[in-house]
């Protein structure tokens, strides 16, 4: 007998093509198979839509709701509030009763809906933090989200032990923090699709090694970075292929690498079946990134059994185990970039040469990324602890 509605807010952005959209799927998942949960997705702006539908799938129900777009200054309280109203007033007649209600949030700014919410039923709000909050200097706060969910929700997730210092130390109460991290489905990467030849449709060489980075292009991954290291690299192995699949802006990348650009495929963003056979293709996995949290790239790799390069910082030192079933670099002072920090270039070539030349110590990290993903990073782990979370409020 179900007992809780479980409310999942997914508002359209950007990071709903990466991981967070990824974690709201697995999430789903895993929420779905649980015996008490029925589990709501509330879809804003996902579609082309005109209208409000209602939609079932797998089990779960899904209220799509079309783009809010208010004709003058659409980021006022004011407006976001009166969307955040009606929206509850379409949803709440649609949920079955006699239940208690989780909303859960995915963003700062769906502070409104849950607001709203919580005047209308009572229900527990939870938070996941998925990534740091940064505001340029210079602007002024017109609305504080921020602040404005962390009083508001009865618990934060954040999504690595790291994520919860950061808190801490933003004087946010500690105890509403909860670190839970991510997880994944292991039967994603069961089996390789033995029917796509995936160097040929990409065009990489039969013999060539291939270096895998996969995700957003922007400057807080390090792209930067890794396209100087790749440069050192090909000084020692010639035949090696750097491999780039995402969305985002090249620009800068291309430039940086126009002397070697024929040893880079510039993939943009790929179906995902093709992506967990270049995981299983590739030799190494790269993550250059100036800041990270609990990475779904990350996690692919480490079920893939991919060896990894990876800097030393944040949430990927939680994921990885150095010298385990990874490298982890170290960081050096760099003003030109906003984090003020950079990964050690030199070290990152010498690191993935020292990989890419060592058969047996590919082998050792591939094996211990397995063991290490199925034990701390499964669906259903996040999922039991999301629910253990809500149970503990009672």
């Amino acid at each position: 007998m179900k007992t809780i509605n479980w409310i999942i807010l997914r508002s359209k952005d950007r990071g709903t093509d990466y991981g967070v959209g990824t974690f709201i799927k697995q999430i789903t998942e895993g929420l779905s198979q649980q015996m008490n949960i029925e589990v709501f997705v509330v879809e804003i702006g996902t579609d082309s839509l005109s209208e409000f539908t209602v939609e079932m799938k797998s089990g779960v129900t899904y209220f799509k709701f079309p783009q809010f777009n208010h004709p003058k200054n659409p980021n006022t309280k004011t407006n976001l509030s009166r969307f955040a109203k009606s929206l509850v007033r379409v949803v709440i007649p649609l949920l079955p009763k006699t239940r208690k209600t989780v909303v859960h949030l995915n963003f700062v700014y769906q502070c409104f809906i849950g607001e709203e919410f919580k005047k209308a039923i009572d229900c527990y709000l939870i938070f996941t933090q998925h990534l740091f909050i940064q505001q340029p200097s210079g602007i002024q706060i017109l609305l504080d989200t921020e602040s404005l969910t962390y009083s508001l929700v009865d618990r934060i997730i954040t999504v690595t032990k790291h994520g919860k210092e950061h808190l801490i130390n933003k004087l946010v109460d500690e105890r509403k923090i909860i670190p839970i991290y991510n997880g994944i489905d292991p039967y994603l990467f069961g089996k390789k699709d033995t029917e796509i030849n995936i160097r040929r449709k990409y065009g990489i060489g039969i013999d060539e090694k291939i270096v895998l980075y996969s995700g957003r292009i922007e400057h807080i991954k390090g792209l930067k970075y890794l396209s100087r290291a790749f440069s050192l690299l090909l000084n020692k192995l010639p035949d090696c292929r750097l491999v780039i699949a995402g969305n985002g802006d090249y620009e800068e990348l291309i430039r940086e690498s126009k002397a070697f650009s024929s040893n880079i495929n510039y993939l943009g963003f790929i179906p995902f079946a093709d992506l967990v056979t270049l995981y299983k293709e590739a030799s190494i996995g790269v993550i250059p990134s100036l800041e990270e949290h609990c990475s779904y790239v990350a996690l692919e790799m480490l079920y893939s059994g991919l060896p990894v390069v990876a800097t030393c910082l944040g949430g990927l030192k939680e994921i990885f185990i150095h010298n385990e079933n990874a490298f982890l670099v170290d960081t050096v002072s760099d003003q030109t970039n906003a984090f003020g920090i950079a990964p050690d270039i030199d070290q990152l070539a010498d690191c993935m040469y020292n990989l890419l030349t060592d058969d047996q110590l590919r082998k050792k990290f591939s094996q211990n990324a397995v063991i290490r993903a199925n034990k701390e990073f499964t669906m259903n782990i996040m999922a039991d602890k999301y629910v253990t979370t809500i149970r503990n409020l009672n």
